[in-house]
């Protein structure tokens, strides 16, 4: 299974918002109503061309990512698979590519979820954890694994 994440160039707009549309259509229907006029002007200001990466598959486009590096956060504020590609480990792939390249540039991932979304759980496992709420959204953070400091035994202390 090959799978890249490549640039995004213009023509993909129209596959990023029509992936969105089907991914996300129904959780906003449910909490405040779809608006497609609204839906489409809100997605244009979001998508920021250069800060948005296609996941292929074997060549064939399957999904994007969307990232902005503030300071010492990588926000992951974008992440969509075709639901005939998700339940195979693509997500799981894709997440550990941007960890991995976030811990090289020395920075954490922070997101947020929409409540009741399976997204939730996904980050969970891979080490997210929640940091606040508010009446749609849970917002979440890399959790960072410090490593242990002190004194002890390979710091020459003698046990007994």
């Amino acid at each position: 299974m090959k799978i890249a994440l490549r640039e995004a160039r213009p023509v993909d707009y129209g596959f990023a918002r029509q992936l969105y549309r089907t991914t996300m259509r129904d959780r906003i229907e449910a909490a405040f109503g779809w608006d497609e006029y609204r839906q489409d002007m809100s997605f244009a200001q979001q998508f920021v061309l250069r800060e948005v990466r296609v996941i292929t598959l074997e060549g064939k486009d399957i999904g994007w990512t969307q990232t902005r590096a503030e300071g010492p956060v990588l926000n992951l504020f974008q992440f969509y698979i075709a639901p005939e590609f998700q339940n195979r480990g693509i997500g799981t792939l894709v997440l550990k590519r941007l960890m991995g390249e976030a811990k090289r540039r020395g920075k954490v991932i922070a997101l947020s979820a929409m409540k009741g979304s399976p997204a939730i759980r996904f980050y969970q496992r891979h080490g997210f954890r929640s940091l606040h709420a508010d009446a749609y959204k849970i917002y979440m953070r890399q959790e960072i694994k410090l490593p242990l400091r002190g004194m002890g035994p390979s710091m020459g202390m003698r046990r007994g």
